[in-house]
């Protein structure tokens, strides 16, 4: 691991380069006027990956997986971006990715019982399945955990958006550039 002094801190441009388009995105998934972002995209990509990855350890595991794969990744690289290569705008955006994952997943949650969204080849929805084997694929259930999910989603965005956008504040200056005072006390003391 670096040294912590020796980590630049992010530009403000960097951090305003990446805080725009997660605010336009967080605005309409937190509101509900949206349900899914371009960034879902990649996230099918990891989620389908998931199945596969999971296959190996039975039926419940393999259905929950692609849910698995698409908040794994996220996590994962923010873990990255604050253990092991300190970059703490990027461990920001991946907090923000980790909640809009949660958020699209709620949709599919939510979509348990109605089966209207459309899937990747077909075959069964994950959901649908997994709420089924716990015995939780009433109407109150399903939306019960969809709407915790979405919340949970919604404090992960906004968490992960003010987290960026700590770094276009300029108040945060003080905080993020070493001194360059001296720190040595004067004789005497």
């Amino acid at each position: 691991m670096s040294d912590p002094e020796e980590i630049a801190p992010p530009g403000r441009l960097t951090a305003l380069v990446v805080l725009l388009p997660i605010a336009f995105w967080t605005i309409p998934l937190a509101t509900g006027a949206a349900d899914w972002c371009l960034i879902d995209l990649v996230n099918l990509a990891f989620h389908e990956a998931g199945h596969l990855i999971f296959t190996p350890f039975g039926t419940t595991l393999h259905y929950l997986g692609g849910t698995l794969g698409q908040i794994a990744v996220p996590l994962l690289l923010g873990w990255y971006f604050l253990v092991r290569r300190p970059q703490p705008i990027g461990a920001a955006f991946c907090s923000w990715w980790a909640g809009e994952n949660l958020v699209n997943i709620s949709v599919y949650m939510a979509d348990a019982r109605a089966l209207a969204l459309p899937l990747v080849g077909g075959g069964d929805h994950d959901w649908n399945e997994l709420f089924y084997r716990f015995g939780l694929l009433a109407s109150d259930s399903v939306a019960a955990v969809a709407a915790g999910t979405r919340g949970l989603g919604v404090v992960c965005m906004t968490g992960g958006l003010l987290w960026v956008a700590w770094f276009v504040l300029p108040i945060n200056r003080d905080f993020r550039e070493p001194s360059r005072r001296s720190t040595s006390l004067p004789p005497g003391r």
